[in-house]
């Protein structure tokens, strides 16, 4: 029952998703190691994740392997780019009006658009 879940789409996408996290929250902690701004970090952890995990969603999570065009790039990174201004909006409102750590709020943060990529992604960008 669990390989079926981990080898279909969500699966890979999930899997893909891990790997960019790790590098999202990394790049996000070591920021704020050196005094940056938490919302700055979060933006700069997201897009490094972002920039890891186009080729693996491309190719292994939804089997795309003609060459990227421009409007596939440009898609990929609209539906990121508006995932990014919503976990930006959602960071700031649970760290100021919540007055929850930036560290957790981020993971909040990320759980949420894990969501709204995923369904970007798949229906915005790598249609088929």
């Amino acid at each position: 029952m669990i390989r079926p879940a981990l080898t279909g789409e969500i699966g890979r996408f999930l899997v893909v998703g891990a790997l960019s996290t790790v590098i999202n929250y990394g790049v996000f902690y070591a920021l704020l190691l050196v005094g940056t701004d938490y919302i700055l970090a979060a933006a700069i952890g997201f897009l490094t994740g972002v920039a890891a995990g186009y080729g693996l969603n491309k190719r292994w999570t939804f089997g795309v392997s003609a060459p990227s065009s421009l409007r596939l790039v440009v898609s990929y990174w609209l539906v990121y780019g508006i995932s990014l201004v919503c976990g930006l909006l959602f960071i700031r409102g649970l760290v100021e009006f919540l007055g929850i750590d930036p560290r957790l709020a981020n993971l909040a943060a990320i759980v949420l658009t894990t969501c709204t990529n995923f369904l970007g992604t798949r229906f915005l960008v790598f249609r088929r």
